[in-house]
């Protein structure tokens, strides 16, 4: 059984020397310590939350964190191929799809229908495409009125026994009209 990542590297809690805490555990740690030492003023280093260094490190520690490796790849990651431009100038490219979508069903509608010519693809763009999906001419949807329409079972809930009585009466009939309906 491997070790999760973590459980075997004990680091030294910036607050108190004699603390020796397991990786996965220095943010709690850290949170709890830090009620203990409110005197001591600790800057959080912006790669790693657990990082706490004293204010006039920390310029020094940003340029030499172990974890800026992995904000930097992160934010250097895209490149456009071309060796002869500064990497400061660099931007990415941008692929845009234009091409139409692909049929799955392609190669089956050909088989059945060999001496048929296939149809052309229509190029479209969601540009040019009628769909709104941000009508707000249409009602908002009202569950009571549905289920007045529908052969739903209803519940009375909240209601007192006499009220029930008139409900379930009501219900009943509701539902022989709709089966009549059929």
């Amino acid at each position: 059984m491997t070790t999760p990542p973590g459980y075997n590297t004990l680091l030294e809690c910036p607050y108190e020397k004699a603390h020796r805490i397991q990786a996965h555990a220095m943010s709690k740690h850290l949170f709890k310590c830090r009620k203990n030492h409110p005197n001591q003023k600790f800057v959080t280093c912006p790669f790693n939350e657990s990082h706490r260094i004293a204010a006039p490190e920390i310029k020094f520690h940003t340029q030499n964190c172990e974890d800026r490796a992995a904000f930097d790849t992160y934010k250097y990651c895209i490149s456009t191929g071309s060796g002869t431009v500064p990497e400061s100038l660099k931007k990415p490219e941008l692929v845009y799809n234009t091409s139409a979508p692909k049929d799955p069903f392609k190669k089956y509608r050909n088989r059945n229908h060999s001496d048929e010519e296939p149809e052309p693809v229509q190029k479209s763009s969601l540009q040019s495409d009628d769909e709104c999906w941000d009508d707000m001419d249409v009602p908002a949807y009202n569950p009571q009125k549905y289920c007045e329409k529908a052969n739903v079972i209803r519940k009375a809930t909240l209601k007192t026994p006499s009220e029930k009585k008139a409900f379930y009466e009501s219900e009943r009939l509701r539902l022989s009209e709709l089966k009549l309906k059929e």
